[in-house]
């Protein structure tokens, strides 16, 4: 790792990146007095006893007693679990107050008689998965998707499938029409196994299926509006709205794919082996198709 790098990594610990080239410096060094580190790390020395004398004061470094003063920074490894223990304890402050948070602002809401539908225009990828797994959060009743294989394994990396099991406890639908594709076959058996258990969870496969939509409870849909990226020169947008015309239109789209998809299943189909009336074997599938 190139040192600028390295501190930038550093500073994601809760310091600065002048904090950060410091106490690199320190380190390697093992201690110093603060106008060898200020030269070091190139900054003003009045600059650095007070960085210095601020890092002592968090713990994150620890003066020696000797004359002059030295220097001396405290392991790297507690450095990061100390801030990774702060960062924990304000993570859960946080989630407690966004409970309460989430339980009383609503009674601030004030209702609008207003029916223009709403729409939202999302770009990135990250942006564009966090806000599909708030639908399958909001999604009541029926949750129906058209995915690549390439957006199949990314809505997995992305943890949106831990959303659907609470769905289809509570008797809700779930629909999904996969591009097929051997890369995905694990992920395919996946959900077979799950489908066993709720008989609501279908999938069909149809190739080639370039579209990537999401439709919930009949009520709202995020379309990407741009054909999927083979590489990183495009970046991915998509629009959702709850425009009821729009929404109940890609829902006939998608229901006319459903009905012309073939079956999930990417097991060979059962053979039969029957006899022709010469007498010679022949193997059939019984599947039909």
């Amino acid at each position: 790792m190139e040192f600028e790098e390295l501190v930038s990594s550093v500073a994601r610990f809760g310091l600065s990146e002048r904090e950060a080239r410091l106490y690199l410096s320190l380190l390697r060094k093992g201690r110093a007095s603060a106008r060898e580190l200020a030269h070091e790390a190139g900054v003003d020395r009045v600059l650095g006893y007070r960085m210095l004398d601020s890092l002592r004061a968090r713990g994150i470094v620890e003066v020696t007693a000797e004359r002059p003063r030295r220097y001396a920074a405290v392991p790297a490894r507690a450095l990061f679990e100390r801030a990774l223990r702060e960062r924990a304890s304000q993570l859960s402050e946080d989630q407690t107050l966004a409970t309460t948070l989430a339980e009383h602002l609503p009674r601030l809401v004030r209702e609008v008689e207003d029916s223009a539908p709403r729409f939202q225009v999302l770009q990135g990828t990250p942006a564009i998965f966090s806000y599909l797994g708030e639908m399958l959060r909001r999604a009541q009743e029926e949750v129906c998707a058209m995915v690549t294989h390439r957006a199949l394994r990314g809505s997995v990396d992305y943890g949106l499938p831990v959303e659907l099991p609470r769905l289809l406890k509570s008797g809700g639908r779930f629909r999904l029409i996969v591009e097929s594709d051997a890369r995905v076959r694990q992920l395919v058996q996946r959900f077979e196994k799950v489908a066993r258990r709720y008989p609501l969870a279908e999938l069909r496969q149809l190739s080639p299926q370039p579209t990537r939509l999401t439709i919930v409870d009949r009520a709202e849909a995020m379309l990407f509006l741009v054909p999927e990226a083979r590489t990183g020169q495009v970046e991915e947008l998509a629009v959702w709205t709850n425009n009821p015309a729009f929404v109940l239109g890609q829902l006939h789209y998608f229901n006319v794919v459903w009905d012309g998809a073939g079956s999930a299943s990417l097991h060979p189909p059962p053979m039969a082996v029957v006899r022709s009336a010469g007498g010679a074997r022949v193997v059939r599938s019984s599947r039909k198709v």
